[in-house]
């Protein structure tokens, strides 16, 4: 008889929230614990290769210092204090030029400039309804907002008022480089989990989706060599007068959409399911039509607020709905 081990991961960041993986963890694996990216990051390795996790550490320590927008030093904290040409490292340009692919892709629901905006809703702190005049006024900032970098001269310069925020994409960044890393050293099979975003590598793993209001899981889908992400509403909110205000926000309207309480993206990277599961989560349902045609494959199940399940073809093949799984304390 299979043993699964459940565990109920608490995430942190844009676009993160609850969810659960279920996978068969043989007693070969070995499993550590990161702290980075302001969250936890858990790596299972095959024991032989254990010596490898102060590679990874190294990676995590390297990328969120240079990433970590709330601290000065770094070099998206440099950007972002400044409209004059910054010289910042090939990773970051990498970062941010597929980081704009992606706001390209996806209709400019995920979008990198969302970082003033999210300031001002303070989710991170103590969060507040911002007023309809200073949310107009950070929209058009996002609006008039842009970055050119340069790849050959490692640098870039931001114009305008906006704030970047990468949040809606970092983790999952982080997760396809030690994915390519153990690739490369030919580690497998490993189970990497950033903050919520994991990725199941040379192994079928089954992965649960948790049901946003209840403690259960509204199915199981069986992943091997792609990433899976949750985006919803259920972790950094607030309600105010009978509506819920979350995390996640529309860049043209400047508030959370009220379409879905979920979206769960699977893709094989984890870099693009991080960006369409925040996309559809703040687009609604008329956007899954674009991401299907622009990430062929991808398999999207979505949880609206009435808690019914909308899912495409791609998903419908690897979804099995099981509302006997409960989660315990």
């Amino acid at each position: 008889m299979k043993r699964y081990h459940y565990l109920l991961m608490f995430l942190f960041g844009l676009g993160a929230v609850f969810t659960i993986w279920m996978g068969i963890r043989p007693s070969s694996l070995q499993h550590f614990i990161y702290e980075g990216f302001d969250t936890w990051i858990e790596v299972d390795l095959p024991s032989r290769h254990q010596g490898f996790s102060n590679n990874i550490a190294t990676i995590i320590q390297e990328m969120d210092e240079k990433w970590d927008r709330f601290d000065q030093k770094s070099e998206l904290g440099k950007i972002n204090q400044s409209q004059e040409l910054i010289e910042i490292s090939s990773q970051t340009c990498d970062l941010i030029l597929y980081a704009q692919e992606l706001q390209n892709r996806t209709e400019g629901f995920f979008h990198i400039f969302l970082g003033s905006l999210m300031d001002e809703w303070s989710f991170n702190s103590n969060p507040r309804l911002p007023s309809s005049e200073r949310i107009q006024d950070l929209i058009e900032q996002i609006a008039e907002s842009t970055i050119i970098i340069n790849r050959e001269k490692r640098s870039a310069q931001r114009t305008g008022q906006g704030k970047i925020d990468l949040g809606g994409i970092a983790k999952g960044y982080l997760v396809d480089k030690i994915i390519v890393e153990l690739e490369k050293k030919q580690i497998s099979p490993a189970l990497v989990n950033a903050g919520g975003t994991v990725f199941a590598l040379g192994k079928k793993f089954r992965v649960g989706v948790m049901h946003p209001r209840q403690e259960s899981l509204v199915g199981v889908i069986e992943v091997k060599n792609q990433a899976v992400s949750t985006s919803g509403d259920y972790y950094r909110f607030f309600e105010q007068d009978g509506i819920r205000y979350y995390h996640i926000i529309n860049p043209y309207t400047g508030y959370p959409a009220s379409y879905f309480s979920s979206v769960t993206a699977v893709y094989p990277n984890a870099a693009d399911a991080d960006a369409i599961s925040t996309a559809v989560m703040a687009g609604g349902p008329e956007l899954i039509p674009v991401v299907e045609r622009r990430f062929p494959g991808v398999a999207i199940i979505a949880i609206q607020t009435d808690e019914k399940l909308v899912m495409n073809d791609a998903a419908l093949k690897i979804f099995q709905k099981d509302s006997t799984d409960k989660i315990h304390p």
